[in-house]
């Protein structure tokens, strides 16, 4: 017995993980090695070439560095995928997007603030690569979720990516098909968003938007959406 005391107090001993190889912090069970993997990661991608070794081997490991299942760090593992997404050739990091888009709606767009942003930049990364896509089939899957505040979040997401990138590049008739199910959802949270949505895809579509959410909005919802439009420019919206 007495051996096993002694292995017990040197047991709570903390593993000096900055000596590990990355591929072992990354994949490591304890949430400070990944995060510490996290961050050499995103110094590693900052000065590779496009085409490097360093992105085909790991990009197979971004949808694990969105879902992170520590709050701290799945905030270093979205830096990690920013900085892997800046600087790695499309060709590679676009293999993924379904993937690394699915996690980031599953666990980025419910989680604190700052990673339902990070998580949003990635999205829209992504879109800017012209992965649209599979970007919007990821977010009109989350549109289903149970949780509301992932629901929000795709519907945020893709105002931001209309903004940003116009309408044709985001696929109108995916999003007009999309739409009344948005006005109906019981969170008003989601509602909300599903009018600024309206409002912003209105700007670069005029009154095709209308003819379509007339069939299925209630009146007053209607309304609501006819007075801001109103307050429009009377200009369409162009990308910028």
């Amino acid at each position: 017995h007495h051996f096993v005391c002694e292995d017990m107090a040197e047991a709570p001993q903390q593993e000096d993980f900055s000596k590990l190889p990355l591929d072992a912090k990354l994949s490591h069970k304890v949430w400070k090695a990944r995060l510490m993997g996290y961050e050499e990661a995103t110094k590693l991608f900052k000065k590779q070439d496009e085409k490097s070794s360093e992105f085909t081997s790991h990009v197979g490991l971004l949808k694990k560095f969105v879902t992170d299942s520590n709050a701290f760090a799945q905030e270093k593992g979205l830096e990690a995928t920013m900085a892997f997404l800046n600087n790695c050739s499309p060709s590679i990091s676009g293999r993924v997007c379904g993937d690394v888009v699915a996690g980031v709606v599953t666990k980025c767009l419910n989680a604190r603030a700052k990673s339902k942003e990070a998580g949003m930049a990635i999205v829209l990364m992504y879109i800017e690569i012209e992965k649209q896509e599979p970007v919007l089939e990821e977010l009109v899957k989350g549109l289903s979720n149970k949780q509301p505040k992932i629901v929000s979040g795709c519907v945020q997401v893709l105002r931001m990516g209309v903004s940003e990138f116009g309408a044709k590049v985001m696929g109108v008739k995916q999003l007009m098909k999309a739409m009344p199910a948005m006005f109906e959802n019981s969170d008003k949270n989601v509602r909300a968003e599903a009018k600024l949505l309206a409002v912003e895809l209105y700007r670069w579509i005029g009154v095709a938007l209308k003819v379509t959410l007339e069939k299925s909005l209630k009146p007053v919802q209607m309304k609501e959406l006819e007075e801001d439009w109103a307050k429009l420019p009377g200009d369409p919206a162009v990308p910028t």
